[in-house]
């Protein structure tokens, strides 16, 4: 019985961290979204990548620090790189390569 209820408290922690990882992943591509409209680009694929992950600790709470990639197109025709970290589900920085080799920050 004490097996039982191990295996379903696991179970239900892994629940939630998928949870959290879908609603985390859903918000990095609609900030990127927002982000690349307000520039006038296009973004490429409709999705952002997860690159890292970590827990840290923000405002005396455990979170996740994830990074998330992404492509756009400026001009319909070349392809560029985003990236965006969020700290729990607030952006922390967005940042995207430029065509004239700089890069743009927010």
């Amino acid at each position: 019985m004490d097996g039982a209820i191990a295996a379903f408290l696991v179970l239900g922690l892994v629940a939630l961290w998928w949870y959290s990882a879908i609603q985390a992943r859903d918000l990095a591509r609609d900030v990127a979204r927002d982000f690349c409209k307000r520039q006038g680009w296009q973004l490429l694929d409709q999705t952002v990548a997860l690159i890292s992950m970590r827990p840290i600790r923000h405002n005396d709470r455990m979170s996740w620090k994830r990074r998330y990639r992404f492509d756009f197109s400026p001009d319909g025709g070349k392809r560029l790189s985003g990236e965006l970290m969020l700290i729990g589900y607030r952006l922390e920085t967005i940042s995207a390569d430029l065509e004239n080799g700089g890069r743009l920050i927010e």
